[in-house]
């Protein structure tokens, strides 16, 4: 038997159901984790003498993911905290704090008309309307408030008490203030937080060892995918600006549970894993095949399933097939009978091919 380990790690791939429609949420390919923890609670039951274990009922399952991305995607705030930087609702969406160089003579300057204009503040508890403006003087680090007059469009270096004027400050200023910037975009954060649910796809290669057992030498033996049909996101977004290292972003959350489309089935599904060989020989897995005898008439396209040996059918493509006598355009065109063979195998069956209408 093959041997084979995952390594690496996974991609993401995330849709969100719009108006009962699915959208492409985000696609994750530059992740530094991406696990999963399926568990359950186990349950000990004791009885007789000296309590020994009788019975274990499991209860409780839960599968908790998280992913890690080195890359800064807005999607993901979305998803986490339900903020959209597209929100057209919100009217203040292209506006942000900049940075200008102003020259001061005796502490004043003028905005020019292709200035940007300071704008209010509108949250500000008991400073609501307030106008922001502050800045230093260039190649110093001395801070100081800077007053605003929208009826004349002056700016006004104030003293260290931040209320009296300084006549005194002239030369370049750097200033900083909050103003319209049609680059920008915004994204407001509310005390309702409510974090997205997602269809989400986790796939991951699984590598193939050497003839001998040994380790990989990198070859790619085939994939593993988790498919979660509900990923609750926990609504947690942690940013931790560090000197030396990037910031990452981080989703996290659990599986919800849906419903099993099995009429007496107990419980819900919470995930599916799909592994995918490449050099797997699926012919060797059939136990036999056979012809839809709907599609058995003259000029139809013939609609071939195999019986795996587990009891499962599923289609099979006709380039997998060989017919005799051979179809033309992939159509009976003849009354007659058909013999399939599974190429490659001997795996056949018949199709009596007839006119249509008898």
């Amino acid at each position: 038997m093959a041997k084979r380990f995952l390594g690496s790690v996974g991609k993401a791939e995330a849709f969100k159901i719009v108006d009962g429609k699915l959208q492409l949420a985000f696609v994750s390919k530059t992740l530094t984790d991406s696990g999963l923890n399926i568990q359950t609670t186990k349950e000990d039951i004791r009885g007789g003498q000296g309590a020994p274990i009788q019975f274990s009922f499991y209860h409780d399952p839960s599968v908790e993911i998280t992913l890690t991305d080195i890359l800064w995607k807005p999607e993901y705030l979305e998803a986490q905290l339900g903020a959209n930087f597209k929100d057209p609702n919100y009217t203040s969406n292209h506006e942000a704090y900049i940075s200008k160089t102003y020259a001061f003579v005796n502490g004043v300057y003028t905005l020019a008309e292709t200035d940007p204009t300071p704008k209010a503040l509108k949250d500000l508890q008991c400073a609501n309307d307030a106008v922001l403006v502050w800045g230093a003087k260039q190649g110093t680090d001395e801070w100081r408030m800077i007053k605003y007059t929208a009826s004349n469009g002056t700016l006004k270096v104030l003293q260290a008490d931040g209320v009296s004027e300084d006549a005194t400050a002239n030369g370049n200023y750097c200033v900083r203030y909050l103003a319209s910037d049609s680059r920008a975009l915004v994204a407001e954060i509310s005390t309702q937080i409510i974090p997205q649910e997602l269809f989400l796809i986790i796939t991951a290669p699984i590598f193939a060892g050497d003839a001998c057992g040994g380790a990989s030498k990198g070859k790619a033996a085939g994939s593993i995918t988790f498919e979660v049909p509900r990923f609750q996101l926990n609504g947690a977004q942690e940013f931790q600006m560090n000197m030396s290292s990037n910031q990452t972003m981080s989703l996290s959350g659990i599986a919800l549970a849906s419903e099993s489309a099995e009429c007496d089935a107990v419980g819900g599904k919470l995930l599916r894993i799909i592994e995918v060989i490449e050099d797997r020989d699926w012919k060797s897995e059939v136990a036999n095949i056979m012809s839809d005898e709907e599609y058995e008439v003259v000029g139809k396209t013939p609609h071939i399933y195999a019986v795996m040996n587990d009891g499962t059918v599923t289609p099979v493509a006709l380039e997998d097939l060989t017919f005799a006598p051979a179809l033309v355009e992939e159509k009976f065109t003849s009354a007659a009978q058909y013999t399939i063979t599974l190429t490659g195998t001997n795996k056949t069956t018949n199709a009596n091919v007839q006119q249509a209408g008898e």
